[in-house]
């Protein structure tokens, strides 16, 4: 029996608004004099503790208090730190369209997002994000991470679906596989066409 998809499930960084560390790694060198590329990969790796803890709603002056620690330097300004470590993002302009083309189709349209409170407080100003989803679940808010399957049943019970009625796109194998494992629906990001295209084959046009 085929079932009618309700809900569409998006992945914020890489899906609907990109992201690139090494921006902010750039301007961090200059405030504690340490390689770009010595931040980065400290910055950008998702299975750090740090950035786990993080992902998981610990303070922002924690994870910098590691950072530091990581990067041998005495003392990070975390105040400053959390507003470098936000210039790291911009939006996917054409996904923003399409969100509302679906929304006025009678979709749900939600998000689930591994990501910390410094950047949750900021996106949801400069972006508006809750403009344009029925249901946002943030791993900070919820301590939990993708490809977890605790983190999507939060979002099938909040958009009060079955798996099935759902589709997850993420630019993340591990994550689209977790949440397949359910019985979602899912979709790997790699292009605004293909998505669209992807969409198509699973009957949403």
């Amino acid at each position: 029996m085929e079932h009618k998809i309700k809900a569409l499930i998006f992945d914020v960084g890489g899906v609907v608004i990109f992201y690139d560390h090494m921006i902010a790694a750039k301007k961090m060198s200059k405030v504690i004099n340490v390689s770009p590329k010595r931040i980065f990969k400290v910055l950008s790796g998702r299975w750090n503790k740090h950035t786990v803890a993080s992902d998981l709603g610990e303070p922002s002056r924690k994870y910098w208090k590691i950072v530091a620690k990581i990067l041998e330097v005495k003392k990070i300004p975390y105040k400053n730190f959390d507003n470098l470590w936000n210039t790291i993002f911009w939006p996917n302009k054409r996904i923003f369209p399409l969100l509302i083309k679906l929304r006025k189709e009678g979709y749900k349209i939600a998000c689930i997002s591994n990501t910390n409170f410094t950047h949750i407080r900021y996106i949801l100003k400069k972006y508006n994000l809750r403009k344009f989803f029925d249901v946002l679940v943030f791993s900070c808010d919820v301590k939990t991470r993708k490809p977890h399957p605790k983190i999507y049943k939060i979002a099938l019970k909040r958009l009060n679906i079955k798996p099935e009625e759902a589709i997850f796109i993420d630019d993340k194998h591990e994550n689209v596989h977790g949440a397949e494992k359910l019985g979602i629906n899912g979709i790997i990001f790699k292009s605004n066409k293909q998505t669209v295209k992807d969409l198509a084959k699973l009957g949403v046009k």
